[in-house]
């Protein structure tokens, strides 16, 4: 992942950039990441949802990465320069959909030890380590219907009783097809 270049939206095209981070722990049979449910909030698109931890990218920071290291840091209270790896960064995604902010999202991949400990902002109502193998079980996969889009299905991935969709999927997509092309099919597989 790391010698991949990834694609970044072109300069100006969006109002917003913003940064998220996928935390990977290693777990007793493979890799974990981190979702987070975002607590509900009135003027927040993506309120309810399942994400990944990140935010807007601020004036004071110096770059997409600093945001992504601020953001975990104040929803999830993971601080990365202490504890985590950088071990890559998938391609920037942006919403489909015209209702949403026009805003770059750029996602990095981050390596932590098992024993992390997570403490969830106000942002946050809680979080939830993942099995990664949900990203690559077909079985997980099914459809989302939305009362303000009724003729359009979205792709999900269920597990727990969380459903993940949106650019959280996208980007989980991304890491998918990273871990196809490394030959990861599921625990004990790499």
């Amino acid at each position: 992942m790391a010698r991949r270049e990834a694609r970044r939206a072109e300069p100006g095209t969006y109002d917003v950039e913003a940064a998220v981070t996928l935390l990977l722990r290693p777990a007793a049979a493979g890799l974990d990441f981190l979702a987070i449910k975002r607590t509900e909030q009135e003027r927040d698109p993506w309120s309810g949802h399942m994400a990944l931890p990140g935010g807007r990218r601020d004036d004071d920071d110096a770059s997409l990465w600093a945001t992504a290291v601020r953001e975990t840091r104040e929803e999830v209270g993971v601080d990365l320069e202490k504890v985590g790896q950088l071990v890559g960064q998938l391609d920037d995604v942006a919403p489909r959909t015209r209702r949403i902010p026009a805003i770059a999202i750029t996602p990095f991949v981050v390596v932590v030890q098992p024993d992390v400990v997570t403490r969830t902002s106000s942002e946050v109502e809680y979080a939830v380590w993942v099995p990664l193998d949900v990203v690559v079980d077909e079985a997980l996969r099914g459809t989302l219907e939305l009362d303000v889009l009724p003729d359009r299905e979205f792709p999900t991935i269920e597990y727990g009783g969380h459903v993940i969709w949106g650019l959280t999927l996208r980007i989980l997509g991304q890491l998918e097809e990273v871990l196809n092309r490394i030959g990861y099919t599921g625990r004990g597989s790499a």
